[in-house]
């Protein structure tokens, strides 16, 4: 028997599982290799988060679907790739050999290393840690008495955007204590790069909900009351968000692999890594000219990775490899916390309840495409 290894339980890595369970490979043996059970679906993190829907809702059952796929299930963290020798070491000391690889484990949060972030903050990555956190300090306001509750988000994203409306909707609708959100950002717009019609949308939706921004200003700390900001102000704060954008997952610093300028793995559009035939990677841990860090890129990418694994796991060495394209415009959907959403392409917004409606669909079809 080959042996597929794959790293990570990812948005395009459940593709690749989907497919096997229903057409698998003679001759070979799969072994996922997660450090969570469960796959948490991103898209489906600010409903959470607002309370429109149920945590158990939000994830797909990794062993169970490993399960389906006749793979292996393994727990486990790998903290490197010998991507020569063909081989993971895991942080027990153990390692997995592999005829070929491939490593979807997303990305970790930028910034995280700044004084108290860690300590009083919830990072929007790891999003399994962000979800227990909100689960956490939820259900502490709820048992403290009534008061004044006031929320930082740190990061104007679109992460940032949607946690900062779905939370402080849910704290809004669920206590009679006053609410007072804050939009934090080194930058000098919400949302960066996005299109001017979303801006503007999310704009006014800002100032309905009387969402506060601090832009232009960088948080230097993060205290258990509050954060501190470079010009010495101080926010305080009971909850604090800290979703400032994707920095490279370290498996690709340990693991000597081909990188870019900010360390994310570098391949081909075949999802293959550089110079090295028998591993792949895709998702936020990889980089690609034209592909941002947006789940849709991960989504997309799937069938096209589980197409080129099980090419190569045929060992047709005349069979191409399929070539992924980077869409260059997609459908954003911004869940607003209160029953609406945003939502733009082609350079037009649109918002309202129906928008909410069409992304919930979306969303709660993906999650069950797994089950």
């Amino acid at each position: 028997m080959k042996r597929l290894l794959l790293v990570g339980g990812g948005h395009a890595h459940v593709e690749v599982l989907r497919h096997l369970s229903i057409r698998p490979v003679p001759g070979w043996e799969t072994i996922l290799v997660s450090r969570e059970e469960r796959a948490v679906y991103s898209g489906l993190v600010p409903a959470f988060a607002a309370g429109q829907i149920a945590e158990e809702e939000i994830g797909i059952d990794l062993q169970a679907l490993a399960e389906r796929a006749g793979a292996r299930f393994l727990r486990a963290r790998v903290s490197a790739v010998d991507a020569e020798g063909r081989r993971a070491s895991l942080d027990d000391d153990d390692a997995i050999d592999y005829d070929l690889a491939s490593l979807d484990v997303g990305a970790s949060v930028a910034g995280r290393g700044l004084e108290g972030v860690a300590e009083h903050a919830l990072a929007s990555r790891p999003i399994d840690g962000l979800v227990a956190g909100i689960a956490s300090r939820i259900e502490a306001l709820r048992s403290a008495a009534d008061g004044s509750c006031r929320l930082c988000v740190v990061g104007s994203g679109a992460a940032g955007i949607e946690l900062a409306f779905c939370l402080d909707a849910r704290l809004q609708r669920e206590g009679s204590r006053k609410v007072e959100t804050t939009l934090v950002d080194g930058g000098r717009a919400v949302l960066p790069g996005a299109s001017r019609a979303l801006s503007a949308r999310v704009g006014g939706a800002l100032r309905r909900r009387r969402i506060a921004t601090r832009l232009g200003r960088e948080v230097v700390a993060v205290e258990a009351d509050g954060i501190r900001l470079d010009d010495d102000a101080k926010l305080p704060a009971e909850i604090v968000i800290w979703a400032t954008g994707p920095e490279a997952h370290p498996l690709a610093r340990d693991s000597a692999l081909p990188i870019d300028a900010r360390g994310f793995v570098r391949i081909r559009p075949s999802f293959e890594v550089e110079g090295h035939d028998s591993l792949f990677a895709a998702g936020d841990c990889a980089s690609l000219p034209g592909m941002g860090r947006a789940g849709v890129y991960a989504v997309r990418a799937g069938p096209v990775l589980s197409d080129n694994l099980r090419t190569r796991m045929r060992g047709d060495p005349t069979a191409a490899l399929r070539r992924y394209s980077p869409q260059g415009d997609f459908l954003s959907l911004l869940n607003l916390g209160d029953g609406r959403a945003i939502g733009a392409k082609w350079g037009i917004a649109v918002e309202g309840r129906w928008v909410m409606r069409l992304k919930d669909r979306i969303d709660r079809g993906f999650v069950a495409r797994y089950r």
